[in-house]
């Protein structure tokens, strides 16, 4: 184990995405469906953003205060509110496929985040490190 291992030796390859067109609630059908936390938002091959469940809070709570007698569900009300676009974060926090994976551990450690999206020369999302993927990486 070394740590000045590219973090491509580490990194899930198939990344599961959601298109920028997609609506909140496929946003939130796919979170629950992957049991994930936050997935990558591509325009084409281009990450532009990121979603998580604290987006879709904030868009709810947006739609709630804009309206706080809508008998919808969340689905219909997080579809209503806002798009994907603009509730998605996009400021991001990347890595190239040829950086260390000790860059990894200090970009999540310092940024207080549970991932980093992996680039490759051309800018194109090819992988995703957990901070889980680091911790196991390190007890091997």
């Amino acid at each position: 184990m070394t740590l000045t291992a590219p973090i491509s030796t580490i990194m899930t390859r198939s990344v599961h995405t959601l298109d920028v067109s997609s609506k909140l609630s496929e946003a939130r059908r796919a979170l629950i469906t992957n049991e994930f936390h936050h997935m990558p938002i591509v325009d084409g091959e281009r990450l532009v953003g990121m979603i998580s469940w604290r987006d879709l809070v904030r868009a709810y709570r947006a739609a709630r205060n804009a309206d706080a007698s809508d008998p919808f569900g969340i689905d219909d009300v997080l579809d209503r509110s806002s798009r994907i676009d603009a509730a998605m974060t996009r400021e991001l926090v990347t890595v190239r496929d040829d950086d260390s994976i000790d860059r990894a551990i200090d970009l999540i450690a310092d940024a207080h985040i549970h991932s980093v999206l992996v680039l490759d020369s051309e800018e194109r999302l090819v992988g995703i490190v957990t901070d889980k993927d680091i911790v196991d990486y390190l007890s091997s």
